[in-house]
């Protein structure tokens, strides 16, 4: 066969897909067939898309021996927002899941999720998380059946439990719209915001179909209190930035303003010494600078972390 022919072929089979979904995968070699294993047996049949970030365990050696998938394989550890929009990018399907190398999915999420968005129209459906803890034990978080529009797009996902991407099916063309953040952590939230603005609507189905695995190990857990401070922080002005850009209404509703004073509140009762800031010093130098910008121009009291009058 001609390669250019071949080539061609390819990209046709690629298309008979609805929903590809992206995993990133990072150290995660306990986990990471199961969560591949749960994309490939989806009984809606999905792409799978998975972005090796450089693993220093066996995880790439098990994917590698994995059929049915395409591997992509990052030359150098970017983190999980950079690996997610590299296998964006590569999908060719008209919906795209998220997927964290040590969660998995029911078996039929993705079927449940398009039924719901093919019913609404919605360009994000949003279903709910089963959270698995690390004693075995569940604890499960579901938000009904609604279609929200308008500035409730973004309202009612601040009152699901966890804030993230890898539980919603969203359509690619809202993905080439939005930032993705080089962040090691809370990297998700400043992204998936910007679609919601941006969808025509967001459903949510009353389904409960992602595992979502709480790990003491994983990156996204801390218990260092600086280091939540510092890039939630810059989650929060990320947000800011945004919406003081597109919506100012929504800046309000959502009250950005509210959380990088209560983030300032926080500041203030750590005493910050350069061994804890060394972990993440690029961060807190570009959260510091930020922070000072976005007191001056919307008069934040910088000790009291309350908002004051000139």
């Amino acid at each position: 066969m001609h390669p250019a022919l071949s080539s061609q072929t390819r990209n046709m089979n690629r298309k008979m897909y609805r929903c590809a979904i992206v995993i990133t995968a990072y150290n995660v070699e306990r986990y990471i067939e199961q969560s591949v294993a749960s994309a490939l047996n989806q009984t809606e049949k999905c792409e799978v898309i998975v972005v090796e970030d450089k693993s220093t365990d066996g995880t790439l050696d098990k994917l590698r021996r994995i059929k049915g998938i395409t591997l992509l394989e990052n030359k150098e550890n970017v983190g999980a927002g950079l690996s997610r929009r590299r296998g964006i990018d590569y999908a060719s399907a008209d919906y795209v899941m998220t997927l964290d190398g040590d969660d998995y999915i029911d078996l039929d999420f993705v079927k449940r999720l398009l039924a719901t968005a093919d019913a609404t129209g919605a360009d994000i459906v949003s279903g709910g998380v089963k959270i698995l803890k690390e004693d075995g034990s569940w604890d499960a978080t579901s938000y009904g059946n609604c279609v929200t529009e308008g500035r409730d797009k973004v309202a009612k996902f601040w009152g699901e439990r966890i804030v993230f991407m890898n539980n919603k099916i969203i359509r690619k063309e809202l993905c080439n719209k939005v930032p993705y953040s080089d962040r090691r952590y809370i990297e998700d939230t400043p992204t998936i915001i910007p679609m919601m603005f941006f969808a025509n609507k967001v459903a949510y189905a009353d389904t409960i179909g992602y595992v979502y695995r709480m790990r003491s190990d994983s990156l996204t857990h801390t218990t260092n209190i600086l280091k939540d401070v510092v890039f939630k922080g810059l989650c929060w002005i990320d947000l800011y930035e945004f919406f003081m850009t597109h919506d100012q209404g929504m800046f309000e509703a959502v009250n950005v303003k509210g959380f990088i004073v209560n983030i300032i509140g926080t500041l203030n009762k750590i005493h910050v010494t350069p061994e804890m800031v060394a972990p993440f010093e690029k961060e807190w130098h570009e959260f510091t600078m930020r922070l000072l910008n976005v007191i001056e121009i919307t008069n934040i009291n910088l000790v009291g972390g309350e908002n004051q009058n000139k």
